[in-house]
């Protein structure tokens, strides 16, 4: 049996608890890593050498210390890669997120009716990147309050606000920018137009432009960020990597609480048939379940396998975020991350996937890094 040890690094809560401005409280980047691992005791073998190497006390069991030694999780990166480890590692820009989710559930709904193909791809990511970059707190709001308060009026101002975006920025912006902000005004009344059909003949029609809800512990409705979307997404990959097969694969995750009944709810979802799922798990990833994995929690304590999780994900976190903060980047750590983008395989969904802006999507490429 393979074990695929799950943790992440960098969510600082959900929608409404997205700090000043969106700067999400000084995290603007979630990670989510999964390790496959078959023979745990050699495992535990290679990293106590690689402990030694760095000089890490055998009592240092803490993972998020060792992700912080970026020396240590570049040689963690390597030792995985060397040996092709099953690994899946999901990098979210957040402020992006809210664009893709505000794109794909309200803009490009499914009740629009529109096939899925590359070419829908391409729109969502274009319409994406334009919020990312014209988007103001106050359309991030409108869309958020939207989903806090679902109802005519809450998505009424959402499309009000997407609609005095489309306009002031054609007006403002050159040629080229104004010509996409008039195709992006026109994708805002398409959904629009369709909301007023639907609301004479559906109950609740301002659902269709809403992200489901997931909920807490507290069984209170919350819009998280990244997390859940982040492993049903790397579900998917492990469903594609795996060829379908999953009977002989556990995934396990720190235990806690607070994740523990979210992720159970998410690994659901993921194995039904919702449509949503499909907007979810972009590829590479495959979400027409035919078999599934096992879902456990461990105390990251017991397991070497979570904290390697724990350090891929940190480690991923906090390269990304010192990248776009334009500070120090260690070149150990650079170098293990740019052999991590480039051994990526779209065919099985393992590596890196990033979810950024268009232009800010990295390659493993020297030039890309300079």
């Amino acid at each position: 049996m393979t074990t695929i040890y799950i943790d992440e690094s960098g969510h600082s809560g959900d929608m409404v608890d997205s700090g000043s401005g969106y700067d999400f409280k000084r995290q603007p980047y979630f990670a989510l890593a999964g390790v496959g691992l078959q023979d745990e005791e050699e495992w535990d073998e290679r990293i106590q050498v690689l402990r030694d190497r760095h000089h890490i006390p055998s009592g240092e069991r803490d993972a998020r210390s060792q992700a912080s030694r970026p020396e240590f999780s570049a040689a963690v990166i390597h030792a995985l890669l060397d040996r092709r480890a099953p690994l899946f590692v999901e990098l979210v820009d957040k402020r992006y997120f809210i664009c893709s989710c505000i794109t794909s559930f309200q803009l490009l709904p499914s009740c629009l009716g529109y096939p899925e193909s590359m070419r829908l791809d391409f729109l969502r990511n274009a319409v994406s990147d334009f919020l990312h970059v014209h988007a103001d707190a106050q359309v991030l709001d409108s869309f958020v309050a939207s989903c806090l308060t679902p109802e005519a009026g809450t998505l009424h101002a959402s499309f009000a606000s997407l609609r005095d975006l489309a306009t002031q920025t054609a007006e403002e912006e050159e040629e080229a920018a104004a010509q996409i902000a008039k195709g992006f005004g026109r994708i805002v009344e398409a959904a629009n137009t369709e909301y007023h059909a639907l609301s004479g003949a559906q109950h609740q029609p301002w659902l269709e432009f809403l992200p489901p809800p997931e909920l807490n512990t507290s069984s209170t409705q919350a819009w998280t960020l990244p997390n859940l979307t982040s492993f049903m997404r790397i579900y998917a990959r492990i469903h594609l990597y795996y060829r379908h097969c999953l009977a002989d694969v556990r995934l396990v995750h720190d235990q806690n609480f607070e994740v523990q009944r979210i992720l159970g709810q998410g690994k659901a979802a993921a194995e039904g048939s919702d449509r949503a799922m499909e907007l979810l798990c972009t590829p590479p990833s495959d979400h027409r379940f035919e078999d599934v994995a096992a879902l456990d929690f461990r105390q990251s304590h017991e397991a070497a396998g979570v904290q390697m999780a724990e350090v891929v994900a940190g480690a991923t976190m906090r390269f990304f975020r010192d990248l776009h903060a334009g500070t120090g980047v260690c070149p150990e750590l650079r170098e293990a991350m740019m052999r991590l983008i480039s051994e990526g395989d779209e065919r099985t969904g393992y590596g890196l996937k990033q979810v950024v802006p268009t232009r800010q999507v990295r390659i493993g490429a020297e030039e890309a890094w300079a």
